[in-house]
């Protein structure tokens, strides 16, 4: 390495590695809770290497595009596989973080926007980029109140499904206000990695604050255990494939899907 600590392709191997350990537990059967609790860090190196990737990136509608197919066919393979492969356990196949990733760039770009139009003093731009800003939520808002009359034409799925929203992707806000923070304080990485710590923390507390609550039920907060790798990150790129994670990531999940309904 030119530099001391991990470069971002050893991150996202770290990434793919325990990711695997994270779905043997959603798949299968007898995985110990260990299995997940690991997991709970992967999201975490995947967002940071999103936000990496996109402020470097000379071409990021290209990057935002890659993202957009990827989360579509993903979300094509999790409507097709189940016909085929139905789960007796009723195991539902819903992972997609690619559509995860893909809604934080596209807020990364309304920042973006609002960041110019405040540096121009433009108050209209500032209005129309709040606007923007808060129109995908307030889609999910609607879709949430209206959720009987659209599962009712069967309107719900293809909107979630393929038109990425805030509300429904898979992580929620929380992720997306993660991939926020580290991109507005990527310059800093110790107050960056602060307030994501402090983010990952305050998760403790919107459960049972017992061994049993912050173990075995409201574990999400073990995220911040991704901190300590994220700070070693070095700035360098690492070794190419790039293509890897977008092949790896949903042929390993069918795979575990397809063997759980065996």
């Amino acid at each position: 390495m030119d530099k001391k600590g991990l470069t971002g392709f050893q991150l996202k191997m770290i990434g793919l590695i325990l990711m695997v350990f994270d779905h043997l537990y959603s798949f299968l059967d007898n995985m110990p809770i260990q299995f997940k609790w690991i997991g709970r860090i992967v999201a975490p190196i995947f967002i940071f290497m999103t936000v990496e990737g996109y402020y470097h990136t000379s071409n990021k509608k290209k990057y935002m595009l890659r993202l957009f197919i990827g989360s579509f066919v993903m979300n094509l393979g999790n409507l097709i596989v189940p016909k085929y492969f139905p789960s007796a356990n009723n195991i539902a196949l819903t992972a997609n973080i690619f559509s995860t990733l893909f809604m934080i760039t596209i807020y990364l770009c309304i920042v973006d926007f609002i960041i110019r139009a405040i540096k121009e003093k433009n108050i209209l731009k500032i209005t129309l980029g709040i606007a923007l800003f808060i129109l995908p939520v307030a889609l999910g808002i609607l879709i949430i109140m209206n959720i009987e009359t659209l599962l009712s034409v069967q309107i719900l799925g293809h909107l979630v499904l393929f038109i990425p929203n805030p509300l429904f992707i898979e992580g929620g806000p929380l992720f997306l206000l993660i991939g926020i923070v580290m991109y507005l304080l990527r310059k800093n990485r110790k107050k960056q990695l602060l307030i994501y710590a402090i983010i990952s923390l305050a998760i403790m507390f919107t459960g049972q604050l017992s061994i049993q609550g912050i173990l075995y039920d409201n574990f999400q907060w073990m995220m911040v255990f991704a901190a300590p790798l994220l700070y070693l990150y070095n700035g360098q790129k690492g070794r190419g494939m790039k293509y890897l994670f977008y092949i790896f990531y949903p042929v390993h999940i069918y795979i575990l899907y397809i063997i759980s309904t065996l």
